[in-house]
């Protein structure tokens, strides 16, 4: 019997496999990658008796591949905050699905291992920019000022580790990431000490957002605001990072941050406004994206259509 894992390559994936092995140890085939490799599943060619588990990867993209699996008569147990669109009924799956806009992978594995281990949760809500609800569970757990503000700096640059059109965008890969978060075994500020990692995310975390916020916007509305950006790694990386930004400054503005590929599409990424968590999903699934309520993307969309998208965007965010 072979087992995998497969998850999300940014802060709530990473994380949420992590907290959810410290409970639940197995050793497995790990398959993970960049934020928006959303076919996460079709690498896994599991067969009768072997067990996969998915985290935060978005069923609805990955549905015919989860289908092939339990066909093949794989075990499946599947963790996730994404639209799951049509559920199979299988009795070889198990689902652990929340959509809620104020939820993360993570917090449904803390649930599911009863809160052991919970800091490894709480980072993939600030990742995710859940920040006060990530605030008051570490407060809650009795960390100080600078002990939140450390775990909430862990959460961001991980997750702004993740963007990138490939993993040569980014500083480290996610299997990078992962081992370096394996090896902090329950202790989540022993990410902060025992490599270069987390200081060179940090560093060019905020050299990149330097960058960001001294773009002019592309387009803006009365509810909300669209910025478009060359192709360029560091475009690439801070893309949703930066969408957090925007609407943690402002949380009745929704905004959108268009990403030049190199293939002359552009990726976008989507947030909803904090005030109104609501519409980015099902914004993004029109042009061929997909995501949550709360925050969504699109990886592809043909520059002749980012006029359509930027009045999609207006009326939905109206």
């Amino acid at each position: 019997m072979t087992n995998y894992d497969v998850f999300n390559g940014d802060t709530d994936g990473i994380f949420a496999w992590h907290q959810l092995r410290l409970a639940h140890p197995r050793d497995a085939t790990i398959v993970t990658g960049v934020k928006r490799d959303v076919g996460l599943v079709s690498r896994v060619n599991a067969g009768d008796g072997d067990m996969v588990t998915v985290m935060d990867v978005s069923h609805a993209k990955n549905r015919k591949d989860v289908q092939r699996l339990l066909d093949s008569g794989a075990i499946v147990e599947y963790f996730d905050h994404h639209d799951p669109s049509e559920l199979i009924a299988h009795p070889n799956i198990t689902y652990h699905i929340n959509t809620e806009p104020n939820i993360s992978t993570g917090l449904i594995v803390n649930s599911h291992v009863k809160g052991k281990n919970c800091l490894w949760s709480i980072a993939t809500a600030f990742g995710d920019n859940h920040m006060e609800l990530a605030t008051n569970m570490a407060k809650s757990e009795g960390l100080d000022d600078e002990q939140i503000l450390l775990l909430k700096q862990i959460g961001l640059t991980v997750n702004y580790n993740s963007y990138g059109q490939t993993v040569d965008d980014l500083f480290y890969s996610p299997e990078e990431i992962a081992k370096a978060v394996k090896a902090c075994g329950s202790d989540i500020f022993r990410f902060t000490e025992q490599s270069d990692i987390f200081s060179t995310l940090l560093e060019n975390f905020s050299n990149d957002m330097s960058s960001a916020v001294c773009q002019e916007p592309y387009s803006i509305s009365d509810n909300g605001v669209i910025y478009k950006l060359p192709n360029e790694s560091w475009t690439h990386r801070v893309m949703g990072s930066f969408s957090n930004h925007l609407v943690s400054t402002n949380k009745d503005l929704a905004c959108a941050i268009a990403v030049l590929n190199s293939d002359e599409t552009y990726r976008i990424s989507v947030r909803s406004s904090l005030n109104n968590p609501h519409g980015a999903g099902d914004l993004c699934k029109k042009f061929g994206g997909g995501g949550r309520e709360k925050a969504a993307g699109i990886n592809n969309l043909p520059d002749s259509e980012l006029e359509e998208f930027k009045e999609e965007f207006e009326s939905t965010f109206s």
